[in-house]
């Protein structure tokens, strides 16, 4: 399967207010991807309903007006309709909100 990479913009630590991008590459040439993003550990992921405050937009996250509950570990994980299905869980990143 096609493995994805998240990266941070701005880098961490962000300040509380503030507004963060996510953005999810998955490595393949295939196209129609859509971005599954989840929070939390490696044994309690869980998928992010998009809202006021987590929107996706393809394959960026936006986090609006970071709070301290939004610390935590970050993953994406893309889907598609034909072979290959699914990629793999990106490696975390780990998002500090001061």
């Amino acid at each position: 399967l096609p493995t994805s990479t998240v990266t941070e913009t701005p880098d961490s630590p962000v300040f509380t207010g503030e507004t963060v991008n996510l953005k999810c590459e998955i490595k393949s040439d295939h196209r129609n991807w859509r971005y599954e993003w989840y929070k939390g550990n490696t044994n309690n992921r869980v998928m992010l309903q998009t809202s006021n405050h987590y929107s996706v937009n393809r394959d960026t996250l936006t986090i609006r007006g970071a709070t301290e509950s939004d610390q935590d570990h970050y993953w994406c994980k893309g889907q598609r309709d034909e072979r290959p299905q699914s990629s793999h869980f990106s490696s975390a990143v780990y998002l500090t909100v001061k």
